[in-house]
């Protein structure tokens, strides 16, 4: 790759230097530097990664969430509002993004960057970028490869395994760890390779595969050197799940994590620089065959994982030495130090004895446990295992097969390694060496078997690459699963490829395994470190708790070093805590968590080193370290610089730039306590801390850390020169004191000398405060909306300066934009000290004097208003000068230059003042804190009042007056007013002056308005409204009147109608035309004295037009309203509440609003919109005036098939009749013609509608109109129904009685006539006058009946009953006296009454013959005039008739009636019991023969037949005895009882007992035959029940059958 390029154009770069050499520039902060690169880099659309197509730095990063682009509408492209040239702007910025834009450019390039060249601004940029300095993004993985070629020019040839490439340690301490692998011990190697007969595979071994440039270059072009989603949970290990290492929000899987590979990097045994060691191991393993793996390659492989793991078997007591020495492991210090560990001499131990087997020596240092334990072998086939891998690979990929993580082999967690002896004593090409860790026997039983392990392994994870490779690679790479369980095996057979470029699905198959298992390794690694870190950080805290337990007692104040000797004053020992190397251990943590992409975690122990030692704890180092300098100036900080650069950068550069490599290089040779660079730590974690929030994603904590550090460094410095100040005078005073003779004047000459140097410092430290606030606001720009749109017009006379934003959108932009209005405010506090400082004690601040609490014009007597315009019209207002002040304040070139210009003069001090809090102001309002903005708005205010800049004032007043109206401060709000007036009075402003006159009589201001004030104000309204100019402008509803509107009069109702337009409802009062109506106007004055209007005028708008109105313009006018009300003058409006009345009497039906009152005084014309009150919307629903009007239409009724006339009489009543129609029309079945028709022409002039004009008509006047109507005889069809009915409409237009009254005074508007309509209609008589509504008839006696008949009248007229009849087929007849009804004689029948008739009837048999007549009923009605009318009515009676002929059907029955009476109720089975059957035949005579008067006798019919009767017992249970059977003699009685016997045949109620059955026995006709008989009904009553008893014995006798019954 090309070495880098110089990003700075040529324009910029003389830009830069033109800007540079001017006195008034100056170069940006390292505080905006860093601030800026952090923000650009967080904006999605800031500097690109490439940094030569960087935008221009006056672009804005519109792409932030936060940030608003200006767009033209016209043409969609983006504009840049045009800015008014600002005092505080600088070409600082332009300068800072041409530096980060350097920096990208060089940290992009390849290769290291030249930066001895360079300035310390660039230096600083690069180190904010993180990408320069010691970056600590991504981890480190280190690579052997013995297939590369070192810088030295030794090519490793793998039949020797100790030719490793020679390669300079990167940063380690003492010797190297791979030195016995670079063939030191030549000697010993030749020795073991003499017997060894070369072989085919040592040449094809020699080659320059170079492995490790093919992997980078694949790892860098495909991957881009990041893993992904890098899982950090162990559920196997909980020691190894990193979650439960983490403290701030626990995570169990990375995003991304950027991997750095580098080639054989040497090990760094001190505890301050592990962040620098690589996390897990690459060894890249060639082999062709077994023998070639038996011979070379698992040697080597053993002795390169014995000497990482090799820590493992030293003792616990020699750890801490060997961690503190940096002599070789092989050096005498080192075989001493074993042997005292309690060792014999000269003994080997087993991993000795393994490697000297193998021709290496085994390490017993820490180096190789700090370095880090966990490797990954990747197994490169070679050879015809290669060729024919490769061909399988390509066989399985062409076909799909294959995939997964080919290979994967999870190894175990540990650190030191045994040598098992076994494998050790006898080596042979048969046995495998294994290697396993003094942490494997805590795994589980899963890892005691490496046999089992493997199984579990191989069966776990699906095959890979190695499932399609050949036997022999298979072997092998199983040998190497076999021989080296602890670590990670992959197969990358396609590194050998020559196109690294490209990605076929057998590369993505081995990558993948690959990359899984790098993964894994690292968090091993990682988990490792962490807790080696958390073993050294307790000792250190366990060794600085024993010091301070040591040093307790000895003395009073602090002290970090113990006992021995001095050096500049201060006490070292070697024994004491070392604050440097806790310091940076811990520091070093923070890069580790840094690497692993954790900045929380790392972000944490700075917090945590914060709280061990705060800010003031460096502040006290600081000053004891200045104290034991002594004013020797040792590079004025006690520091040695060593390197060029650093040299270049003063501390304090580097430590506000972060860069860690460089500070951390001054705390090492700062001395173990730290006072050399003390008063530099809080400004390195400051920046270290930033850098951290920024890769959190948290921009707003980056700000609120910003404030915090900048107010703590300001307090402290401030304290320092207080404290110097304190000393250097107490020194001045003993040296003073020495000579007798000095005068009281050199001492305040001494005084006042070191007083103005303190002034001087102090003033620094404002300034640097002021700059680095505003420093802090122009970086966060890049990110945040923290500027005002601010623009000039387009006359470029007046600076928009209104631009009232409100709060930020998101919490992320309220949070950043409260925390940079604090740190504004807090640079308004420094700009105001500056002054004071610069202008002495003598002399006022203008900022003070302009803000303090009586202004200097408010001191001036008041002006009227008519005595201040002519002298405005002889003199204009002029801006005031500034004042020859001079500013004794000489700040330093390296102060920025905005600050320095600022006190050039009294003018350029507030315009910068100014400048400053428009910005406080516009972000206060950004964060929603309006009360601090318009507190900073009155300020900046009563500036400009200062300056005589009064429209300027007026403008930033009158979008600052409402501020204090919304919180309800009254009195505050009141004091705005008053300013603001102040301002537009003597500006001139008429019409802005009378808007502030009205407002400021406002009713919540009037408790808080001093009287002379309100008097002066009032004084002046009246005075303004005489002036012509305001006559022009409509004047809206200003508080210092106001008007409610009621309506006075009753109405008939009131209703609500929604308003869409304008979102509010109407309130309607329903009222009709002609109702005089009145309106109430109450007005509330709150003016201190009356005043005297012209007019007043109220606004009525019809509701059609009010809503175009608003849709319009929302304005109404004469023009818009339908009728104005008005009262004329003179009106006085007295303080207080004020009644006024208008009175309407409507003509015109419609909706109306009363819209608007308008007041005219003088010139000035207010309208109070009902729209924009806060009060109910009044409305107006007029509906038409009821009419008067008649119409009468004769006869009532039409008499079917005669032609009759019809009257129609119109009756115009009250109201104005202008016109109308009268139209006739006719039903099917009638028809008529028009009036005064021809009666020759009547024929053809029939029609079924008729129009008749109706004339104008005055009130009371009657209209008569006759006409002529047919009517059919008769309809058929399915319109036999349907009623005959002729419909007359009267539809009229007409006025209202007062219309002629009230248009005559011309005030009215003119409208259309109100219209109704009138109908009558007439109909035929479709029915018959009565109709029977119903019949009935029921039997009262033997043989009388009731007949009862209602009927309803149908006729339109009432008429009255003449006479009536009811006529009655056989058998009934009405009795002589049977008509009930003589009271409807003459009775009056109105239409719809209901009329009962009764008839008692008799029955009579005169006729056997049924009649086939129906009854009817005959009425006789008569009308007024004496005509009758004939009503023949048949009724309906057939279920009498029916139940007389039924009757009839059963009267030649003869029935007969039959009682069985027992003696007892109760007896026991097969008991006789006695009972008796009494019949009675007196009924045997027919009912018929009864009414027929006929003998009642038998004998007299003739002879009587006999009587047979019969006594059964079947269907009940009972055994009949006695006579049963016999013939009755009826001749004898009517009466007759029939004894006999029933035994009962089983226990229990019996209820059915014997029946007896009667009938005629025939008779013998004269002729000799039988005469038939009639059959005889007999009805039976029997007892309720017989209770029959079970027997217990029975007796029985024997008769002879003989005998008569007992």
């Amino acid at each position: 790759m090309s070495p880098p390029a110089n990003i700075i154009t040529d324009d910029e770069e003389q830009g830069t230097k033109s800007s540079s050499s001017g006195s008034s520039s100056s170069s940006p902060s390292l505080l905006r530097i860093c601030l800026s690169a952090g923000f650009v880099s967080q904006s999605s659309d800031g500097l690109g990664a490439d940094g030569g197509n960087a935008a221009h730095p006056t672009t804005s990063y519109s792409a932030s969430p936060h940030r608003q682009k200006n767009t033209d509408s016209s043409n969609g492209r983006s504009s840049t509002p045009k800015r008014r040239k600002s005092v505080m702007s600088s070409d600082e910025g332009s300068k800072t993004l041409t530096l980060i834009r350097t920096a990208q450019g060089i940290a992009n390039s390849s290769g290291a960057a030249p930066v001895s060249g360079r300035d310390p601004q660039t230096l600083a940029a690069l180190s904010a970028l993180g990408h320069w300095s010691h970056s600590h993004n991504g981890v480190t993985v280190n690579i052997i490869d013995p297939t590369t070629q070192s810088t030295g020019g030794i090519t490793y040839n793998q039949a020797s395994p100790a030719a490793v490439p020679s390669t300079p340690p990167h940063g380690g301490v003492g010797g190297s760890l791979f030195k016995t692998l670079r063939g030191d011990d030549t000697n010993n190697n030749n020795s073991n390779n003499s017997n060894n007969p070369p072989s085919s595979w040592d040449t094809n071994a020699s080659q320059k595969l170079n492995l490790y440039s093919k992997l980078t270059s694949t790892f860098s072009e495909l991957y881009n050197s990041t893993l992904h989603s890098i899982n950090l949970n162990n559920k196997s290990n909980s020691k190894s799940n990193i979650p439960l290492l983490l403290r701030t929000k626990p995570t169990s899987s990375l995003k991304k994590l950027p991997v750095k590979l580098k080639l054989q990097q040497q090990p760094i045994n001190t505890p301050e620089q592990w962040h620098d060691n690589p996390y897990c191991h690459i060894y890249i393993a060639c082999c062709e065959n077994v023998d070639h793996y038996r011979a070379k390659v698992r040697p080597a492989v053993k002795a390169f994982v014995n000497q990482i793991e090799g820590s493992g078997i030293m003792s616990r007591d020699n750890t801490a030495e060997s961690m503190a020495t940096t002599v070789s492991p092989t050096s005498a210090a080192a075989t001493a130090a074993a042997a005292a560990g309690g060792k014999e001499k000269g003994k080997k131990t087993a991993n000795e004895k393994a490697l000297a087997k193998l021709g290496h020596v085994a390490s017993k240092s820490s180096e190789a446990g700090n370095f880090g334990s966990r490797y990954i072998i990747v197994f490169v086939p070679i050879g015809s295992g290669a060729t024919s891998t490769s061909g399988a690979n390509s066989t399985g990929a062409a076909s799909g097969a294959g995939g997964g993580f080919g290979g994967f082999r999870a190894g175990k967690k540990g650190g030191g390694v045994i040598v098992d002896n076994k494998y050790n004593n006898n080596v042979d090409d048969n046995v495998s060496v294994a290697t396993a860790t003094t942490s494997s026997s805590t795994d589980g039983a899963s890892n005691s078997n490496n046999s089992q392990q493997y199984n579990t392994a191989a069966a776990a994870y699906p095959p890979g690459p190695i499932a399609h490779s050949s036997k022999e690679v298979k072997e092998l790479y199983h040998k190497f699963l076999k021989d080296f369980p602890n670590g990670r095996t992959v197969i990358l057979g396609t590194l050998l490829d020559a196109d690294v470029s490209t990605i076929s699905p057998l590369k993505n198959q081995e990558w993948k395994a690959f990359l899984h298992n790098l993964g894994g390794a690292i968090v091993d690694g990682f988990g490792d470190r962490v807790r080696r870190y958390d073993e050294e950080l307790r000792r250190l805290d366990s060794k600085r708790a024993a010091f301070v337990r040591k040093i307790s007692g000895e003395h009073s104040e602090i002290v970090v070093g113990g006992g021995g000797d001095k050096k500049n004053g201060l006490v070292e020992d070697g024994s004491g805590f070392d604050l440097s190397h806790f310091f940076l251990v811990k520091e070093s943590l923070a890069f580790t968590y840094e690497q692993m992409q954790l900045p929380g975690e790392a972000k944490l122990q700075y917090e945590e080193l914060n709280a061990f030692l705060p800010e003031e704890a460096w502040r006290q180092l600081a000053q004891q370290q200045e104290l034991a300098m002594g004013g020797k100036g040792e590079n004025n900080n006690g520091v040695a610089d060593n390197d060029t650069t650093t040299a270049m950068i003063s501390p304090s550069d580097l430590a506000m730039a972060g860069d860690s490599e460089r500070f951390r290089k001054l705390i090492k040779s700062s001395g173990r306590d730290l006072r050399g660079v003390s008063k530099f730590v809080p400004q390195y974690m400051y920046s270290r801390e930033v850098r951290l929030l920024f890769q959190m994603g948290s921009p707003v904590d980056v700000l609120s850390r910003s404030k915090e550090f900048l107010v703590k460094e300001y307090r402290s410095k401030l304290l320092d020169v207080g404290a110097d100040f304190g000393q250097r005078w107490k020194k001045e005073i003993e040296r003073i004191g020495i000579s007798m003779n000095s005068s009281s004047e050199k001492l305040l000459e001494a005084q006042s000398a070191m007083k103005q140097d303190r002034l001087k410092k102090e003033a620094e430290i404002e300034a640097w405060a002021l700059s680095s606030c505003w420093d802090v606001k122009c970086a966060a720009e890049h990110y945040f909306t923290l500027s005002p749109p601010e623009v000039i017009s387009e006359d470029g006379k007046k600076d928009e300066d209104t631009a009232i934003s409100v709060a930020a959108p998101t919490v992320e932009g309220q949070d950043a934009a409260r925390c940079i209005a604090e740190l504004l405010e807090f640079a308004i506090l420094r700009l105001i000290r500056l002054g004071d400082l610069a202008l002495g004690e003598e002399k006022v601040n203008p900022i003070r004097r302009a803000t303090s609490e009586r202004p200097a014009d408010t001191l001036k007597p008041w002006v009227p208003w008519k005595e201040l315009r002519k002298q405005s019209r002889s003199k204009s207002p002029e801006r005031k000068t500034s004042s020859s002040e001079a500013w004794t304040i000489h700040l330093s070139p390296h102060v920025s230059s905005w600050v320095r210009n600022a006190f050039s003069s009294s003018s350029t001090y507030e315009d910068t003042y100014l400048e400053l809090a428009k910005a406080a102001v516009y972000i206060n309002r950004r964060a929603g804190r309006f009360r601090f903005a318009s507190r900073l708005e009155d300020h900046r205010a009563e500036v400009l009042i200062s300056r005589g800049e009064y429209n300027l004032a007026a403008d930033v007043l009158s979008n600052n007056v409402g501020a204090c109206a919304r919180d309800q401060w009254n009195r505050a709000h009141y004091w705005r007013i008053f300013r603001l007036a102040c301002c537009q009075r003597v500006s001139g402003d008429v019409l802005a002056y009378l808007e502030t006159l009205t407002q400021s009589f406002n009713p919540r201001l009037s408790s808080v308005a001093p009287k002379k004030t309100a008097s002066l104000f009032q004084n002046d309204l009246e005075a303004l409204i005489t002036d012509a100019a305001v006559a022009e402008p409509r004047w809206g509803a200003f508080p210092f009147l106001e008007t409610e509107l009621s309506i006075e009069s009753e109405t008939a109702g009131k209703s609500s109608q929604p308003l869409p337009f304008l979102r509010r409802k109407l309130s309607k009062y329903l009222t009709y035309v002609g109702d005089e109506l009145r309106f109430n106007l109450n007005i509330n004055s709150h003016l201190p004295r009356a005043i005297s209007v012209n007019g007043i005028r109220l606004y009525l708008v019809t509701l059609a037009s009010y809503e175009q109105v608003y849709r319009r313009n929302g304005t109404v006018s004469e023009e818009d309203a339908f009728r104005i009300l008005s009262i004329d003058a003179p009106i006085t409006i007295e303080p207080g509440k004020n009644q006024f009345s208008f009175s309407w009497q409507p003509m015109s039906y419609n909706v109306y609003v009363l819209a608007t009152v308008e007041i005219q005084w003088k010139e000035a014309s207010f309208f109070y919109d009902s729209a924009l009150l806060r009060k109910p919307l009044v409305g107006l629903d007029i509906q038409p005036s009821e009419p008067t009007q008649t119409i009468e239409l004769n006869p009532l009724f039409l008499i079917p098939g005669h032609v009759q006339n019809v009257r129609l009489v119109f009756h115009s009543g009250s109201d104005i009749i202008t016109g109308g129609a009268v139209t006739l029309i006719c039903s099917e079945g009638l028809q008529v013609v028009p009036p005064n028709t021809d009666q020759s022409k009547l024929e053809e002039a029939w029609s079924d509608e008729c129009v008749i004009p109706l004339g104008a008509c005055k009130p009371g006047k009657k209209i008569v109109i006759t006409t002529l109507v047919k009517s059919t005889s008769s309809r058929s069809g399915n319109d036999a129904d349907d009623i005959q009915e002729m419909m007359a409409k009267v539809e009229t237009s007409y006025r209202h009685l007062s219309y002629n009254s009230v248009m005559e005074k011309g005030e009215e508007p003119d409208s259309n006539p109100m219209t109704t309509l009138l109908e009558a209609m007439v109909t035929t008589l479709d029915r018959p006058a009565l109709a029977v509504d119903g019949s009935e008839a029921f039997v009262f006696d033997e043989d009388r009946v009731m007949v009862n008949v209602s009927l309803q009248c149908n006729t339109p007229v009432p008429f009255y009953v003449k006479e009536w009849n009811l006529d009655l087929p056989s058998p009934l007849v009405v009795e002589e006296d049977g008509d009930l009804n003589k009271g409807m004689f003459q009775h009056a029948i109105p239409e719809g009454e209901m009329l009962l008739f009764g008839f008692k009837c008799l029955r009579a048999d005169d006729s056997d013959e049924p009649s086939n007549e129906r009854p009817i009923l005959r009425v006789v009605l008569q009308d007024d005039f004496g005509k009758t009318f004939l009503q023949v009515l048949p009724l309906n009676l057939d279920d009498i008739y029916k139940q007389l002929r039924k009757e009839d059907e059963y009267a030649e029955l003869h029935n007969a009636t039959a009682e069985l009476v027992c003696s007892v109720k109760e007896g026991s089975v097969g008991h006789p019991v006695p009972f008796v059957y009494n019949l009675n035949l007196q009924f045997l005579i027919s009912p018929k023969a009864r009414r027929s008067n006929m003998s009642v006798s038998v004998a007299s019919e003739g002879p009587r037949p006999t009587i047979l009767y019969t006594i059964i017992s079947e269907g009940s249970d009972w055994i009949v005895s006695g006579k049963v059977q016999g013939l009755i003699d009826s001749k004898q009685s009517d009466i007759v009882s029939i004894p006999f016997r029933g035994i009962p045949t089983r226990s229990g109620l019996l209820r059915h007992f014997p029946e007896i059955i009667i009938e005629y026995l025939p008779i013998t006709t004269l002729s000799g035959s039988l005469s038939q008989t009639p059959p005889i009904t007999v009805l039976t009553k029997t007892p309720e029940r017989f209770k029959s008893l079970a027997f217990t014995n029975s007796l029985s006798l024997a008769v002879p059958q003989d005998l008569e019954e007992f």
